[in-house]
């Protein structure tokens, strides 16, 4: 295959050529949703407030920081190939416009305030009267409905409530927010997958309401935090907050080290990898060496001494001849790459990962490119458009430009109860990137069927883990029911079954030939693939994409290499937080004004990556039925996590410069998080604007604060004394009462969330958001929810997870048809069980 990124001119049909989207979002969300649409073909229009525009066109990064509608980066980034029309949604006229539009339209995004549409007379029965087929997708912070439904929020206070932040940074700190606008991007790549959902379910003839709350996204995240909850549900550990990983135990290390110019991210999770690196930092050191190869556990002070011998190696060396070096002896240890050096490097250059954009303002600058690679898909045809450019166009000559496929449409072969009822998705995946994606898939009621060697430990646990070997590895033994991993302990840890529900499980060992020549006949007989197992995996084994699509023409094959399929870094290893860090996004992690070291690691890149091969999938169905033909989705997930920091790489290229490290801190907004009355229960709170201030300063001290915050530039000047005196306001009130006071100013307060609290809380119940659910293997509990929900077509929620080869015999004897003797026999043999043997 090709090293560089596919072209193709407009005149060409792309995957969602023949859609309409309306945009009437105005934060990062909504159009980075509708940027998956417009990217991969789809018409976008993006409705915006007169001379005013989106709320991203003055949010910035701007050349030479001179503010300027027509040139933030963030705008830039996220509305390539979209057409303006600006439009006043208390005008009748422009609303009448805006109604010929949805009469033309497959769905529509918007992110107002809930009920902002409706006191606008636009809520969706006005707009479904227009268009009984409409797909209306609402993002908020917290949903449509539910107590918290009206509260104020940012980033970083939708982080608290949903995301990881509670286990994330030091343990004697405050928690840690993921850096840039990341959630937000992960809210809008959900959003965007749950648009193309209902698109599918539209088919049937009727449109949709979907609602999208930030918490509940975050919520459902691979970034730990199910995984966090499920295992609260099951044994009431609160994950713990530490620099370093909460999981560590035995001989696993994990983090940023300093090296002599930089950073890396070590990554050693297990036996093998620790010996490996072992040998290779005490190749001179026989002592060294001799003291910790084999170390099954190292704590007190050997565990110091160790970590002080490889801080000291580290820092020896510069960090690209480190990783190199580590790579050779295949260990995970990878670069912080700054944007700067991201821009050039020969791998992501060398794969086409970027593509040249020219804007009428700004000129040509490099934007990055395709999140994945597939037949008809991604292409950048124009730059994001100048204010209301196509105004006189819609409203004038009424809508054109719509395409003239008419398969957004058609019938489709999916109808049914489930947008994807009828879709069958064989998973070859591990860990939680692949996992969690074939998790959404059949939360849209696919038939997924999970395919597990017995003689591997596909779950991420050994059968012979027990209560005992569990004992000392702290909350590591609480992802297990009543911290007991029983007697299949690959059936009750929360690392996997938070996102094993709705799925089927058939044993099969791919290295034989009776269990190739299984997976074969069933992948004869099936849609989608999805695999995210190390570059080459599937070739050893006979199933490489060109064979399978050779067998079945019409298959959709998902690959997941972290780096890419080709390239000089594709067979690199490593593990989320080590592509966070090739991709730019560690190096802005960590404690305000320090480094990098300060941050730990995240798990971003687990969470990204879900709805994106969901939204792949199904743009390659639809693509499917125009061509008749499946396909390869490369699904490189370091390009796909680059796109979530796109407007840093617009900002180096116009003012020469990478992005800080911020900490809880935001250059736009007074932003912190507090500690509160309540022992290590802490408050995120942000001051966006002049009004909030004024409230904020009357509230906590309004003699203390004059004149220290009444415009943006004092906040900044003055931020860390403003801070302070917050900080102690905080400090003297309960969480709950502190929140509850800022959130009746109307100022964006929210607690730093811990798993027991989410378990409890009200908004959440009321929204029925974990949903209970029994099996054998674990017993009763609750379960994360879906990341969002829909009115007009149903989700899938049944069992919470399969028993290992629980599914056996529906698969080989309905399936695939096999005879009762050649099932028998297969059982007899070994090689088809109930149960794991690894």
């Amino acid at each position: 295959m090709s090293d560089k990124a596919p072209t193709r001119t407009q005149a060409q049909p792309q995957a969602l050529s023949g859609l309409r989207v309306l945009d009437l979002a105005r934060w990062a969300a909504g159009e980075y949703a509708t940027k998956l649409f417009a990217d991969f073909g789809a018409d976008v229009i993006k409705v915006e407030k007169p001379g005013e525009g989106s709320l991203t066109r003055q949010w910035g990064p701007f050349p030479g920081d001179v503010p300027d509608p027509e040139a933030s980066a963030l705008f830039l980034h996220l509305n390539t190939n979209k057409r303006s029309v600006a439009l006043d949604l208390k005008d009748p006229a422009d609303v009448e416009v805006l109604l010929g539009l949805v009469e033309t339209a497959d769905a529509l995004v918007e992110s107002f305030r809930p009920g902002h549409l409706e006191s606008l007379g636009l809520g969706p029965d006005v707009l479904h009267e227009r268009n009984p087929r409409l797909v209306i997708t609402r993002i908020s912070a917290f949903g449509q409905d539910g107590p918290n439904r009206d509260r104020e929020a940012t980033g970083i206070v939708i982080q608290a409530a949903g995301g990881p932040m509670n286990a994330t940074g030091a343990a004697d700190r405050a928690p840690l927010r993921k850096p840039g606008l990341l959630e937000h991007y992960t809210i809008g790549r959900t959003a965007g997958e749950a648009t193309m959902a209902g698109i599918f379910a539209a088919r049937g003839g009727t449109g949709s309401v979907i609602d999208v709350s930030g918490q509940e996204v975050l919520l459902s995240g691979a970034d730990r935090r199910a995984s966090y909850l499920l295992s609260a549900s099951y044994s009431g550990m609160v994950a713990p907050r530490g620099v370093r990983s909460p999981h560590r135990h035995g001989a696993t290390f994990t983090g940023p080290f300093r090296t002599s110019d930089g950073f890396v991210m070590i990554y050693v999770t297990n036996q093998v990898f620790w010996n490996r690196l072992i040998d290779l930092a005490g190749a001179d050191d026989p002592e060294f060496h001799a003291r910790f190869h084999g170390r099954q556990t190292v704590s007190g002070q050997d565990r110091d001494d160790f970590m002080d011998y490889i801080a000291g190696w580290c820092l020896a060396g510069t960090k690209i001849d480190l990783m190199e070096r580590c790579e050779a002896a295949r260990i995970p240890v990878t670069a912080f790459l700054t944007v700067s050096e991201l821009l050039e490097h020969e791998h992501f250059r060398g794969r086409g990962a970027f593509t040249e954009v020219e804007h009428p303002v700004v000129g040509t600058l490099t934007y990055t490119g395709a999140p994945w690679r597939m037949r008809n898909g991604h292409a950048v045809h124009t730059a994001a458009p100048l204010l209301d450019q196509h105004g006189a166009q819609l409203r004038d000559q009424g809508p054109t430009g719509h395409g003239e496929e008419t398969v957004g449409r058609a019938e489709s072969e999916t109808v049914g109860t489930y947008p994807l009822q009828g879709v069958r998705v064989v998973d070859l995946t591990v860990v939680w990137s692949g996992p969690g994606a074939t998790a959404l898939l059949g939360d849209l009621g696919a038939e997924v069927i999970r395919l597990e060697g017995n003689n591997r430990a596909s779950r991420q646990v050994s059968a012979k883990t027990t209560k005992e070997l569990i004992e000392s590895t702290g909350y590591h033994g609480g992802t297990y029911p009543d911290k007991d991993p029983g007697e299949r302990p690959y059936d009750r840890t929360a690392l996997f079954n938070w996102h094993s529900r709705n799925k089927l499980a058939a044993c099969a060992n791919l290295e034989t030939p009776e269990g190739r020549a299984a997976a074969l006949a069933l992948l004869a007989e099936s849609d989608v693939l999805v695999e995210n197992n190390a570059n080459g995996t599937l070739e050893k084994l006979g199933l490489g994409h060109e064979e399978l699509l050779e067998l079945n023409p019409r298959l959709i094959v998902v690959r997941m290499p972290p780096m890419g399929m080709s390239g000089p870094m594709s067979n690199y290893l490593g593990y989320g937080p080590n592509f966070n860090s090739l991709v730019g996004i560690a190096a802005m992690d960590g404690y305000e004004g320090e480094d990098p070291d300060s941050a730990g690691e995240n798990y971003h890149m687990d969470e990204a990556a879900p709805a994106g091969v969901a939204f792949a999938v199904m743009a390659a169905l639809r693509d499917r039925e125009r061509t008749g033909a499946g396909g390869l989705i490369e699904f490189p997930q370091a390009e796909a996590v680059m796109a979530e920091i796109g407007e840093f790489i617009l900002d180096y290229q116009m003012n020469q410069r990478n992005p800080e490290v911020r900490g809880n801190t935001d250059p736009h907004m007074l932003q912190d998080v507090f500690l509160t009355a309540d022992t290590d229960r802490w408050l995120a709170l942000s001051v966006r604007d002049d009004r909030d201030w004024a409230t904020l300063a009357d509230l906590v001290d309004p003699d203390g604060l004059a004149g220290m915050g009444e415009t943006a530039a004092l906040r900044a000047e003055n931020s860390a004394a403003i801070r302070a005196v917050l900080a102690g306001w905080c400090l003297a009130r309960p969480a709950e009462q502190a929140v509850r006071e800022f959130q009746g100013i109307g100022v964006p307060a929210g607690e730093v969330m811990s798993e027991d609290r989410l378990l409890s809380d009200p908004h959440l119940a009321a929204r029925g958001w974990f949903r209970e659910r029994s099996h054998p293997s674990v017993g009763t509990h609750r379960y994360p929810g879906h990341p969002w929900r829909a009115e007009g077509f149903d989700l899938a929620f049944g069992r919470p997870l399969p028993g290992f080869g629980e599914d056996n015999e529906y698969v080989y004897r309905q399936v695939l048809g096999y005879s009762e003797q050649k099932y028998d026999d297969l059982v007899q043999r070994g090689l088809v069980t109930d149960h794991q043997i690894a």
